[in-house]
């Protein structure tokens, strides 16, 4: 059975990270384990809310491998990929964490990432769910070949500002060449609950939008540098309908709370 994919995507400063981080750990504490953890942004803090040192990346595989096609060697070039695949992957308890890096450079990449798409391609059949943690722009999602998304995680601020931002995430997500089961909306960093119905009605794109509240813990936490790991019983709430919303195992409709 394919994994169960679920893409993350907002602005700077939204929450997408957090979102993804503690989405990861609930699937896993869920039974849906083991998780393979996606950071494509080139910003790199997801390795950081889930309390892992940054190491090498994917940006950094393809350096090597284009300088490997280069020269002669006893290894075929598949098999230096491979190898070199698994040294990125930082396993954990339930997940492994794998970092995209930068966006490619101007050395022609062709060859490598012909290998690259298929090595990912069979890295996802090894995982019961993918979480993409993607920047601004979801072209990343391409880069990992990843056909079929089952979720489109759109996070944004409660505001009309945040709320028009994540609408042309959506408008981009639809011109790239990849299926997309469901879009949700996360109204993140919600300080008062009453939040205006009309921001609603400023999205048409999804059928589910989930409110998530303010937590001053996780505030900290990214403050001070520590994982994202200590929340409060309605920020737990939110995340547990999140991860069964992503998993269709309830249907959410406008305006969930947590």
């Amino acid at each position: 059975m394919p994994a169960t994919t679920i893409a993350f995507g907002g602005k700077g400063g939204s929450g997408k990270t957090t979102m993804a981080a503690l989405l990861i750990r609930w699937l896993i504490r869920m039974g849906e384990k083991p998780v393979l953890a996606v950071d494509a942004d080139p910003n790199a803090t997801l390795a950081m809310a889930l309390g892992l040192q940054a190491g090498d990346t994917i940006s950094d595989l393809r350096d090597r491998m284009g300088d490997a096609a280069q020269n002669p060697s006893e290894i075929p070039k598949d098999r230096l990929m491979g190898q070199w695949l698994s040294q990125l992957l930082s396993e954990q308890a339930g997940f492994d964490l794998l970092a995209m890096g930068r966006p490619e450079g101007p050395k022609c990449y062709c060859y490598v990432n012909g290998l690259l798409r298929r090595y990912l391609s069979l890295l996802r059949e090894n995982y019961t769910a993918v979480v993409v943690d993607c920047q601004a722009g979801m072209e990343y999602l391409s880069r990992l070949t990843v056909d079929d998304v089952h979720t489109l995680v759109l996070v944004a601020e409660a505001s009309a500002v945040g709320v028009a931002s994540a609408g042309r995430i959506a408008t981009l997500s639809r011109s790239l060449p990849i299926n997309v089961g469901q879009r949700l909306l996360v109204l993140n960093k919600i300080c008062d609950p009453k939040v205006p119905t009309e921001l609603n009605d400023r999205f048409p794109q999804v059928e589910t939008v989930i409110q998530v509240p303010w937590d001053d813990r996780v505030a900290d936490c990214w403050t001070r540098g520590l994982p994202i790991e200590h929340e409060s019983p309605a920020l737990q709430n939110a995340i547990e309908k999140l991860a069964r919303c992503c998993l269709g195992r309830e249907t959410a409709d406008r305006n969930t709370k947590g």
